[in-house]
């Protein structure tokens, strides 16, 4: 997990959202995004915040561009906020509340709570030293953390690396970590798949949330794309997780290890690629 990945979640960054779908999914997002705003007209949304709440049904660049276009129409007004330390949020409301900046304020107060680099750091540290433990149980054994070199073979070609390196039954597999609420940009994700094959290791993903999309990407190469759906706190971070999914319904939980369900799922797609 690169340094920048621990920011990610923090910044209005764009997410691909050049992707090719349908004109009906804008549409339905639309109206799904307006009936909320029908319900409570002095809500306030987030970007982030409404593509993680629509995240099942629709890509987060699908929500990004429905609340965009209900902007354009004038039915949402969006109010940027941008903090000392140089990133930003963007929040939408509907076009009639005239009274947003009490809940605004309070929701950035919350919203820098959990993006302080101390917090974002434990996640993905977090992340790591769970599902590492979790995966040394059912088998698979680190060889090698922030890999550029394997089996004799080096990459080269970038500064990148691999958050590690899994072996089981004589299989190596090329893995990376993503936990935050953004999807892993595509960039990284083609250039972290073009490593493993240049390094002649499975990929293995491990993500909190990814599209289809992207998941085919690593299925093509071989590789298995293993989501887990709720971000991961420290267990000292239990309050502030709490506030998160009260106040911002996000989907956070500092577990105490990784569900077996959730690596059940790739050791038995590892069983059945021996067969």
């Amino acid at each position: 997990m690169a340094i920048e990945d621990y920011y990610y979640d923090y910044l209005d960054a764009p997410e691909d959202y050049e992707e090719s779908v349908p004109d009906s999914y804008f549409i339905e997002a639309q109206q799904q995004i307006r009936e909320i705003y029908e319900k409570d007209r002095q809500s306030v949304f987030y970007v982030r915040q409404m593509q993680i709440k629509f995240e099942k049904e629709y890509f987060h660049w699908i929500t990004y561009n429905a609340m965009v276009g209900l902007k354009e129409i004038g039915y949402l007004t969006d109010i940027t906020i941008k903090r000392e330390t140089g990133t930003s949020a963007r929040y939408f409301i509907h076009k009639s509340n005239r009274y947003p900046k009490r809940r605004i304020g309070k929701m950035e107060k919350l919203i820098e709570e959990y993006s302080d680099d101390t917090i974002t750091r434990s996640c993905g540290h977090r992340a790591e030293d769970l599902f590492c433990i979790g995966l040394a149980l059912k088998g698979f054994i680190p060889k090698g953390k922030k890999v550029r070199s394997y089996g004799g073979v080096k990459w080269e070609k970038s500064g990148h690396d691999l958050d590690f390196v899994f072996e089981k039954d004589g299989v190596a597999y090329g893995c990376e970590i993503k936990n935050t609420l953004g999807y892993i940009e595509k960039d990284q994700l083609l250039k972290k798949l073009e490593m493993c094959e240049h390094l002649r290791l499975k990929p293995l993903f491990i993500m909190r949330g990814s599209p289809k999309t992207y998941n085919k990407k690593i299925i093509d190469k071989g590789g298995f794309a293993l989501i887990f759906e709720s971000q991961i706190y420290e267990l000292s971070q239990a309050g502030l997780v709490e506030r998160l999914k009260a106040e911002l319904g996000l989907p956070v939980d500092c577990p105490k290890a990784i569900p077996d369900g959730i690596l059940e799922r790739f050791a038995r797609w590892h069983e059945s690629k021996k067969v």
